[in-house]
């Protein structure tokens, strides 16, 4: 994240069983964007490239897309963008076999022509019971807004009826000045009401890096910051809409306030 020359560390996933998830790490680069990293450039050829070349009979399975308003991109309570509109949309491609590639994108709606980050991502479910499922995936996110920063994050979820998701994930930051993995682990839920309402809330942990001092002499604050969201979910069709209540500890805001999301966050979306 660049925001006054101060980048903090963090990653976050949402609450489904196709996580929307991320981290950014302070970079010694001027703000005015982090190249697309060399290998985030090949999955996201390979994954765009992927589908007309696999055989039609392994091809066999679902398309499908969604495009979202959001008041704010948040992840795991940190900010992405700053407090205004933004939109989102994607494509996915999942077989009956349990893969699935993904690709996606979003932009500040007053800064149209800059787009905010690029997520690349391939993943595999199975069923473990009746009850549980399981999935793996690896995501590239490139952040070239208020993020800037190329980002690898492998993660395993585990899924029990789609109501209570937990997952464990680490993030490796291309071209960061240390080369450390940093885990983050997720708890998130979703528990339908009546008339297409859905409560929906979680909590995570995750790592973090401050940096302080002066360029020459820049050291870093490190730690763990925990968030939460809560809030309700309305489903009508491809429609849905949602409205959150979101956090960070306050313990933390000493050296992440200025990156916190603000308390409310606000999403139209329509999948198609």
């Amino acid at each position: 994240m660049a925001h006054d020359g101060r980048n903090p560390f963090r990653h976050r996933r949402r609450a489904d069983t196709e996580p929307r998830g991320k981290a950014l790490r302070h970079r010694k680069r001027p703000a005015a964007g982090a190249p697309l990293g060399v290998v985030g450039r090949a999955l996201i050829v390979a994954i765009t490239a992927a589908l007309p070349l696999v055989p039609a009979h392994a091809r066999a399975g679902d398309l499908s897309g969604s495009v979202s308003l959001a008041s704010q991109l948040v992840d795991r309570g940190l900010a992405i963008t700053s407090a205004t509109p933004a939109l989102q949309g994607g494509i996915a491609w999942t077989t009956p076999s349990g893969w699935s590639l993904g690709l996606s994108s979003g932009i500040a709606l007053r800064s149209p022509s800059d787009i905010a980050e690029s997520v690349a991502r391939v993943a595999h479910a199975w069923t473990l019971s009746g009850d549980w499922r399981m999935q793996a995936d690896m995501v590239y996110y490139h952040y070239a807004g208020r993020l800037h920063a190329n980002v690898y994050e492998p993660g395993v979820y585990w899924v029990y009826r789609d109501v209570l998701t937990f997952g464990l994930s680490v993030v490796h930051v291309a071209s960061a000045d240390d080369h450390r993995l940093h885990p983050a682990a997720d708890l998130n839920f979703r528990w339908p009401l009546a008339g297409g309402f859905s409560l929906s809330g979680g909590l995570g942990i995750a790592h973090y890096a401050v940096p302080y001092g002066n360029p020459r002499n820049e050291r870093y604050r490190m730690g763990y910051y925990r968030y939460g969201e809560a809030g309700l979910l309305w489903s009508h069709g491809p429609w849905q809409a949602e409205i959150d209540r979101v956090a960070i500890d306050s313990g933390s805001r000493n050296y992440l306030d200025s990156f916190a999301a603000s308390p409310w966050l606000v999403i139209l979306s329509r999948s198609f």
